[in-house]
């Protein structure tokens, strides 16, 4: 007589951990910008870096899945200093980068 049922093996993410750079235009420099994504990111528990390029943009790293940073950059003008303002986000996937654990302020 069995009285347990087999478990079947935990199902993998059809979405594997990946490595994305987001360049973030707009007013995201000097408005505590960076705060509000490293609150976003750790919320989300999201591994990365935020950090402020030359040209005013903001540059984050984060290491997911493709849908929770499709997921991050909607939630992200919803989650901003009320002084910041972002016109645009631009995507790109990298490769070969070393795993993060955490997320971080760059300066």
């Amino acid at each position: 007589m069995r009285l347990f049922k087999k478990q079947q093996p935990a199902k993998s993410s059809s979405s594997p951990t990946e490595t994305w750079c987001l360049t973030v235009s707009g007013i995201v420099q000097g408005v505590g910008f960076r705060w509000s994504v490293l609150n976003l990111a750790q919320k989300m528990k999201i591994n990365g870096t935020v950090c402020n390029n030359s040209d005013q943009t903001v540059t984050i790293i984060l290491q997911t899945t493709l849908d929770e940073v499709n997921q991050f950059c909607f939630a992200l003008p919803q989650n901003i200093s009320q002084f910041a303002h972002i016109t645009k986000i631009k995507k790109e996937k990298m490769i070969n980068m070393a795993k993060m654990n955490d997320f971080h302020v760059l300066y």
